[in-house]
C-alpha cells in the first residue's frame, strides 16, 4: 500500500540563482551580420514604398505622403538601435542538464531547454553569416516543428561541438 502523499514546499530562497550562471556572449561579429541583414531588410521596405509613390502617388493622400517618410525614419532609427544593443545582451550557457540561451533588450527572455526534452539539433549558416564565418545552432524539442531554441552568432566549430556535446547528452540520457 501506498504512504501518504507528501508535497513539501520548497523556499524560493533555496532555489538556484540565473544570475550565478556565466554566459557566453555570441560572438562579436555578429552584430554586423545583424546589421546588414537589416539593411537589406529596410532597403527593400524603402524600394517598395518609392515604386508605390511612383505608381501610385497622385492617389495618395497627401497628408500620408508627408507622414510615411518620417514614420519610417523612426522605425529604422528604432530597429537599427534595437539591434544593435540587443546584441549585447544574447549569451548562452552550457551546463550539466540544460542549455540556456537568454535575448531581448525591451523583452528581456532567458530560454532553458532541459537536455531529457531535446530530439534533435543542427547546425545552419546563411549566406550572409558566411561570409562572417557564423553559425546558428537549432534545438528542437518534442512535439514542435520548428526549433525551440536558436543560437545565433556562434562560430561553426563552436556550433558543432555544442551540437555534438548535446547530441552525446542526449545519447547518455537515453541509455538511462
Amino acid at each position: 500500500m501506498l504512504g501518504p502523499f507528501e508535497n513539501i514546499q520548497i523556499e524560493i530562497q533555496a532555489l538556484p540563482s540565473l544570475e550565478d550562471v556565466s554566459f557566453k556572449p555570441v560572438e562579436k561579429t555578429y552584430l554586423t551580420v545583424r546589421l546588414i541583414s537589416l539593411f537589406i531588410f529596410w532597403a527593400i521596405i524603402l524600394v517598395g514604398y518609392y515604386l508605390l509613390t511612383v505608381v501610385a502617388g497622385s492617389d495618395i493622400p497627401n497628408l500620408i505622403q508627408q507622414i510615411i517618410p518620417y514614420v519610417l525614419l523612426v522605425m529604422i532609427i528604432v530597429t537599427f538601435v534595437i539591434a544593435f544593443f540587443g546584441v549585447k545582451r544574447k549569451g548562452y550557457a552550457l551546463r550539466d542538464r540544460d542549455i540556456i540561451y537568454k535575448k531581448g533588450l525591451l523583452w528581456k527572455s532567458n530560454t532553458t531547454v532541459p537536455f531529457s526534452r531535446i530530439q534533435h539539433c543542427e547546425v545552419k549558416q546563411g549566406p550572409i553569416a558566411r561570409l562572417f564565418n557564423l553559425a546558428v545552432l537549432h534545438i528542437y524539442t518534442a512535439g514542435g516543428s520548428s526549433s525551440d531554441l536558436s543560437i545565433p552568432g556562434l562560430l561553426p566549430d563552436t556550433a558543432q561541438t555544442m551540437k555534438s556535446f548535446v547530441l552525446q547528452k542526449i545519447k547518455s540520457e537515453e541509455e538511462v
